[in-house]
């Protein structure tokens, strides 16, 4: 066990400064009637170029890490095709959805257009699901187990992707889009390291997330970190954890509708059981140290706080994985989790069946 955390903290590690040689692009294709500019653009649609059209004509050209997921889109279609940037130029036809170019691209073309069949159902049926009453309980009930029954099916198509392209890395693509449905065996499995792909930066979600599998299990003891306290002083949180006394490690930001909504229900389960020893050391992930500060004596989370002001890159997101807030683990006097993601009547019942009252 200590061998394969040691691999993940390694692999999440060499992940978050990833770097690949940049290589030229050069991408040329036809679109359909009337359609005037196409654009070049991450996966999170942030903009990388723009080619105006010429006689139904486009060429984009430049440089690219190695191995960069790009989509192509253009004022007139709705979907976008992705292509993977490996120095070797491409021809796309735009209408179509097709590509010539590289034997990657082209089988990344190819599966990609089943997915894309799948997505545009299952996005109809979202629309059509939106569209019905609330107080049509039946025909939603039978229109959401169609969505999820499309889901599944596209779910199942991405996994059979990565599953038959252990060589390249086309499934890095995909793993980023479903890891968080993934169990921990799943995701053992697709992130061998021996996998062309498990190293590349859109696995980093599906790294972390197996690294909060690990780090967050019941049973499993506690992963130390230091972060400083709103003096700025720093602190291991073994500091606070496996004293003898009940400790709840709650992950949170000022920022967190969620997290400060639970806040009020927390303070009344501390101020119940101060008195024997519980103990909450908040873990925040904000980047702003007045937005903290405030949020902490503005609300009166009169318990142990440390940060170290940097969002969703803080040691506590790394270490422990953390993709989503609220959060907690609940440990024991050894410093062992009981418990984890407590909240309301879950969180006050736990407590009580801990002190008896």
């Amino acid at each position: 066990m200590k061998q394969w955390l040691l691999t993940i903290w390694l692999v999440v590690t060499c992940l978050c400064a990833w770097a690949q040689d940049e290589v030229s692009y050069r991408i040329n294709g036809t679109v359909p009637v009337g359609v005037r500019t196409v654009f070049l653009n991450t996966l999170r649609n942030e903009p990388i170029d723009t080619a105006l059209v010429e006689n139904g004509r486009f060429q984009l050209q430049g440089t690219l890490p190695m191995h960069t997921f790009v989509t192509l889109a253009d004022d007139g279609t709705d979907l976008p095709v992705n292509v993977l940037i490996d120095g070797t130029p491409l021809e796309i036809n735009m209408e179509r959805g097709t590509l010539k170019g590289s034997k990657i691209n082209e089988r990344l073309n190819k599966v990609d257009r089943n997915i894309t069949d799948l997505t545009i159902d299952y996005l109809q049926d979202q629309m059509e699901y939106a569209q019905v009453k609330q107080w049509q309980t039946e025909v939603r009930d039978s229109l959401r187990r169609v969505m999820t029954a499309t889901y599944n099916k596209l779910v199942v198509e991405m996994k059979n992707v990565i599953r038959d392209n252990p060589d390249n890395v086309i499934p890095a693509l995909y793993l980023s889009q479903i890891y968080n449905t993934l169990t921990i065996d799943e995701l053992k499995e697709y992130l061998d390291e021996r996998h062309a792909y498990a190293s590349h930066p859109l696995c980093l979600g599906a790294w972390r997330m197996l690294n909060h599998h690990e780090k967050t299990n019941i049973g499993t003891k506690f992963t130390d970190l230091v972060e400083a306290d709103t003096a700025g002083v720093s602190h291991p949180i073994s500091e606070y954890v496996g004293k003898g006394n009940i400790v709840m490690v709650d992950f949170w930001a000022s920022w967190c509708v969620p997290c400060m909504q639970e806040m009020e229900h927390v303070k009344a389960i501390y101020n119940k059981y101060r008195d024997k020893g519980f103990q909450i050391v908040g873990l925040s992930f904000d980047r702003s140290r007045d937005s903290w500060v405030n949020a902490i004596v503005n609300h009166e989370l009169n318990w142990i706080h440390l940060s170290d002001l940097k969002y969703w890159n803080s040691e506590a997101s790394v270490v422990y994985g953390i993709s989503s807030i609220p959060a907690n683990l609940l440990l024991d006097g050894e410093g062992t989790i009981i418990a984890t993601d407590l909240r309301g009547v879950d969180f006050e019942r736990k407590l009580r069946q801990i002190y008896g009252y």
